[in-house]
């Protein structure tokens, strides 16, 4: 079925206006006409015209009144108002009362009035569409915060409830351990190490949780200080210097001799560094190599890049890197642990990574091609942005 043709609203108390406005108008639009305002507002809701068009000078009631009636009663509708008197201050009451979109002056040119409505209604159109958008950007707006709350409300039950039976297994871990200290029995040892490795890993993910939902809150404020940077890239590098070895990955880390020290909250900057480079062990084959670069970006920044030879991210996946909880596309690689190639964790790393950097007033970029590897940059202020303080005014 066609859309129906747009509707123009015309009154005026002169019949032959009326009959050559409809003359003019009725091959482009649907036309109602009327020759008492008071008529034209008791069916306005009813016909939900785009563009109302009227006369100043009627019996009853000034186009400027019914122009303002009609802006209450329907403000879709764009208005335009003509008359014969070049009066200011009937200009002045149209456009502060009736908010018209276009002045005519009577005796009217037939092209320019044509423009007139054409540009009318392409007004109306372009109202119309933008607060559609706005609408639905609201709506979706509305669903985003609904469904923030719902992941925010989980992660912290979720926290709660898996923190309490964590702290249980690792205190009865210590326990039978204690017991078993003098034991000849290496097998049972092997058993509880084992147990106390796989609490400890729950108690890290846990952990993780309650970081994330704290940095989305910004309830975990930064304790900035002025920090030496190069023993945080070498400490990310040693935390994971087993697993290093036990993969053969080489790693090289190259200080810039200008690097330095800036503001900042030491603890999260090593997490960012060793989530990053956790991230780069997990996608890359045994025997890869991993480069770690820290230095001076510019007098007032720094910059901190790790590369590996990896198997790459597809482009499609970049956008969603630093999302919670996306871990890639492929499901089945997900793993429980920490370190085994291509294998991923529950998402948490990445977000963390961006949170923290944000947090320093930082940015984080990555370049990546499938089967060649990735960097990851993350470039901070040396200075950490502090709130500007009202300055007093002097009159």
């Amino acid at each position: 079925m066609a859309e129906p043709r747009p509707l123009l609203l015309i009154v005026d108390d002169e019949v032959d206006n009326l009959r050559s406005l409809r003359d003019l108008f009725r091959r482009e639009y649907r036309v109602e006409t009327f020759n008492r305002a008071k008529d034209a507002l008791a069916t306005l809701e009813e016909l939900e015209p785009q563009v109302v068009m009227t006369d100043q000078q009627m019996p009853g009631m000034t186009g400027v009144e019914f122009l303002r009636e009609v802006r209450q009663r329907w403000p879709e509708a764009t208005r335009l108002l003509f008359t014969a008197y070049t009066d200011l201050q009937t200009v002045i009451a149209a456009i502060n009362q009736g908010h018209v979109f276009r002045y005519i002056s009577k005796p009217w040119d037939p092209d320019e009035l044509v423009l007139t409505v054409r540009q009318a209604f392409e007004r109306n159109a372009l109202l119309v569409e933008r607060r559609k958008l706005i609408a639905d950007l609201q709506a979706s707006n509305a669903r985003l915060l609904a469904s923030d709350r719902l992941k925010s409300a989980f992660i912290e039950v979720a926290s709660h409830e898996l923190n309490t039976p964590v702290a249980v297994i690792l205190g009865l871990v210590e326990l039978w351990s204690m017991q078993q200290a003098n034991s000849s029995d290496t097998a049972e040892r092997g058993r509880i190490g084992r147990i106390r490795r796989a609490a400890m890993r729950l108690a890290r993910t846990v952990e993780r949780m309650f970081q994330l939902l704290h940095a989305e809150r910004l309830q975990q404020p930064l304790s900035v200080e002025p920090t030496e940077l190069e023993p945080l890239v070498r400490s990310a590098v040693e935390e994971v210097r087993p697993f290093l070895e036990g993969r053969r990955l080489a790693v090289h880390v190259e200080v810039g001799p200008d690097l330095g020290s800036a503001e900042v909250d030491p603890t999260k900057v090593a997490d960012i560094l060793t989530n990053l480079v956790v991230n780069a062990v997990r996608f890359t084959p045994d025997g890869g190599t991993i480069r770690i670069r820290a230095e001076a970006e510019g007098p007032a920044a720094v910059r901190f890049s790790v590369t590996d030879t990896g198997i790459g991210i597809p482009a499609e996946a970049i956008p969603h890197l630093f999302e919670p909880f996306f871990t890639g596309y492929d499901t089945h690689r997900h793993s429980s642990g920490d370190f085994e190639f291509g294998k991923r964790g529950i998402g948490l790393g990445l977000c963390l990574v961006k949170r923290f950097v944000d947090l320093h007033g930082g940015r984080i970029d990555v370049a990546s091609r499938p089967g060649e590897g990735s960097t990851f940059s993350v470039v901070m202020p040396r200075e950490h942005p502090r709130p500007t303080v009202p300055q007093e005014v002097v009159w």
